[in-house]
């Protein structure tokens, strides 16, 4: 399983093995462990720390990407 928040390095090594577990997960537990990611991102963007928020960033983009895959479109939440 995997564990929020996901990241990717810039030339992350583990790359194909990280997508491969992605694509083994449910829905429901890809859109969590988008959510995830994204909420430990935003604290990280409040904190300035570009250093921890652009792993995240990567790691949100693939798992878009592989949730289009499936024809799941994740879109970012409004805030209320």
């Amino acid at each position: 399983m995997l564990l929020a928040p996901f990241t990717l390095a810039e030339d992350d090594p583990a790359r194909s093995e990280k997508e491969s577990a992605l694509r083994a997960l449910s829905e429901a537990d890809l859109l969590t462990l988008y959510r995830q990611t994204r909420l430990l991102a935003a604290a990280a963007t409040r904190a300035h720390d570009m250093p921890q928020l652009l792993p995240m960033v990567r790691g949100m983009k693939t798992i878009q990407r592989i949730a289009a895959e499936r024809g799941l479109i994740i879109r970012r939440e409004k805030r209320a």
